[in-house]
């Protein structure tokens, strides 16, 4: 592989890891993104990689849990192939804004059990508030990417 690849694998294993996800989530992601076939096996990645079997095992679940990739089977074959997923953004982020309406929901009944005021319960109130307010904000801006993205594109793609 060339080393630009590489160096990209790498590149995306260190921002994973910078966003509290393992560098190996990033680096087997990263050639996922990048390599020439539709889907690769569990053997593939790990000779790429080289990686053992229980970390790119753990890793390729951590990533499918998170809909980055997705599993692919293919017929009268019975390995499992990987690719990474075709989830578009807009229900990605409908599924993190699920999240932020759970965690919201937690941090709000977290203040009404707290008996006393105090910074924690500032902070509950506070964090639930925000995530009551980014989930309508979040509806509000996935259904105007929906309306613009096609244009956007089309500009990037001109310049």
């Amino acid at each position: 592989m060339e080393k630009e690849k590489l160096r990209y694998i790498e590149e995306a294993g260190l921002l994973f890891e910078s966003a509290g996800l393992t560098r190996m989530s990033g680096r087997i992601f990263g050639y996922l993104l990048i390599c020439d076939e539709d889907q690769v096996s569990f053997n593939q990645i790990k000779e790429v990689l080289k990686a053992s079997k229980g970390s790119i095992s753990t890793n390729l679940k951590q990533l499918v849990h998170t809909e980055f990739i997705e599993p692919v089977s293919l017929p009268g074959d019975r390995k499992t192939y990987y690719r990474a997923s075709h989830i578009h953004i807009g229900d990605i982020l409908k599924g993190r804004t699920k999240l932020m309406k759970s965690f919201s929901e937690m941090f709000a009944k977290g203040r009404r059990l707290k008996d006393r005021e105090d910074e924690t319960a500032e902070w509950l109130e506070e964090t639930s508030v925000f995530y009551e307010w980014i989930e309508s904000e979040m509806d509000k801006l996935i259904g105007r990417w929906e309306k613009e993205k096609d244009t956007i594109i089309k500009k990037r793609r001109a310049s």
